[in-house]
């Protein structure tokens, strides 16, 4: 049994350590926050029954006899710029048969420099999907709620700690509702060391692994109803990973760069622990990004600004993985061509390992309503372990053009996508499959609002996506038709 002194000193330890973190987070909170305008001195003149019905005795006894309404006018203390503090009239908020925050239009509200800040966005993707079947696999003939994203950001105690949290509901999962991303950004450069914004940061959690253009483009931006066949055949996806990121300027341009380790290729989704389905390796990846030639604009892929000089992208990444069999989403995840069987399925039964490296090269550019994307990719697996098996190496790419025909709001599209490589017979023959597409985007509002529509011609798909609505050895047309909603 303890005696009192030694409670004593536990306390006293107990009350020290308190005191301790009281300062720290005190002088914390100092150098990190950011001053805004007192409560009392951002009140908006109002004309408030309740607030006319108190007496002057409740008001002093609230602390506020001293508190005067203020004019707008006041506001240009704070705001330099006459426009900064007009939203103030055109938001609001209250009980209208339910809760509500309501604004006239978008607006700016200049909360880049606010230490504590959320947003909410969300986004949808309604489609109706047909296949006539030319081989052995069924005809499809379904409307599907391909993506139903609710997504939660912005920064937390300084603008350089961010956080993004994406829900995903879509019904090829059912009624399941899946965390699809939750990461953390800290832009330690800036924040510790005194760098521009964006030069050094850190990155942890479930999120997008850096490697293809393809990977990186929000499905917001695309021109197509979804990624190319090639695209998701050498997708990374995503996975629980660190990471870091930041732009280099000592080249002669800017290059963005971003580099993780990670638990696998395509293993966001997989259980952790010792459930069986990771394995005990690492995988890597990197990738730079850069724009060599003119000033990108907002818009990923098509051409909004309507670019009457030539703008240019270009961009590489590589990943790597050591995938053993003890981990099984990872090892029966890597397919092969053209049959797209996976490769566990056609292996020795004795192979219990082998490493896979992939590479990719981007380029992309804008010019008058016209738009170009063409991403290559090479994947080599080997060192296999358990069995004498050769080097097996595929390779392919999707090339994309979109033109506007009515400047912002149509634009026409076609895309040719391919893959080719022995993994399918394990190093005997190349074989491939072909994609051909085409198809139009009519933006309504931009990315917020838009309908699309494609016809593709798939010849052996290697893959099996939900999500491009393809399965394994698919051949024939594939008709898509999607309605695209923002917020």
């Amino acid at each position: 049994m303890k005696s009192s002194f030694a409670y004593q000193r536990i306390r006293w330890t107990i009350a020290l350590g308190l005191a301790a973190l009281g300062g720290w987070f005190s002088t914390s909170s100092a150098q990190e926050f950011v001053p805004l305008p007192a409560l009392a001195e951002t009140v908006q003149e109002v004309s408030d029954p309740l607030t006319a019905q108190q007496t002057s005795t409740q008001i002093e006894s609230l602390g506020l006899s001293d508190v005067s309404d203020v004019s707008l006018a006041s506001y240009s203390d704070y705001y330099p710029n006459s426009g900064d503090y007009q939203w103030f009239t055109q938001v609001r908020c209250g009980y209208d048969n339910g809760f509500v925050l309501a604004s006239e239009r978008d607006l700016d509200l200049g909360d880049d420099e606010f230490p504590f800040v959320m947003r909410l966005n969300g986004w949808g993707q309604l489609r109706h999907t047909t296949f006539e079947s030319e081989g052995a696999n069924p005809n499809q003939n379904q409307f599907q709620l391909k993506r139903a994203r609710i997504v939660f950001s912005g920064s937390a105690f300084t603008p350089d700690f961010e956080y993004f949290v994406q829900l995903d509901g879509r019904s090829s999962s059912g009624d399941n509702l899946r965390l699809l991303d939750y990461y953390m950004t800290y832009d330690v450069g800036h924040h510790r060391l005194g760098y521009e914004k964006g030069t050094l940061g850190f990155k942890t959690g479930k999120y997008k692994i850096p490697f293809s253009l393809a990977r990186y483009l929000s499905g917001r931006e695309f021109e197509f109803t979804d990624r190319s066949m090639a695209s998701m055949y050498f997708d990374a996806n995503r996975s629980l990973a660190w990471g870091l990121y930041g732009t280099v300027d000592g080249l002669i341009i800017p290059w963005h760069w971003e580099t993780a380790i990670f638990n696998g290729l395509v293993t966001g989704g997989a259980e952790t622990g010792s459930s069986g389905q990771l394995d005990d390796n690492f995988a890597y990846s990197a990738r730079a990004m850069a724009y060599p030639i003119g000033e990108w604009g907002y818009g990923e892929l098509a051409d909004f600004e309507w670019h009457e000089t030539l703008a240019t992208r270009v961009g590489a990444g590589w990943a790597n993985s050591a995938i053993n069999k003890s981990g099984s989403t990872e090892f029966d995840s890597s397919r092969v061509v053209d049959s797209g069987q996976t490769l566990a399925s056609i292996l020795p039964a004795n192979i219990d390992q082998y490493t896979v490296n992939l590479y990719s090269i981007n380029h992309s550019c804008k010019w008058r309503g016209w738009s170009q994307t063409f991403e290559y990719y090479f994947r080599n697996i080997n060192d296999f372990e358990g069995g004498a098996i050769p080097d097996l190496f595929d390779h392919g790419f999707w090339f994309q053009l979109g033109k506007f025909i009515v400047p912002g709001k149509l634009e026409l599209l076609s895309r040719w996508s391919r893959v080719d490589g022995n993994s399918g017979t394990l190093g005997v023959a190349n074989q491939s499959s072909e994609e051909i597409a085409g198809g139009f985007a009519w933006y309504i509002r931009e990315q917020n609002a838009k309908l699309t529509a494609d016809a593709t011609y798939i010849n052996g798909a290697p893959i099996d996506s939900a999500s491009l609505d393809m399965s394994p050895g698919d051949i024939g047309w594939l008709f898509r038709s999607q309605i695209q909603f923002a917020f």
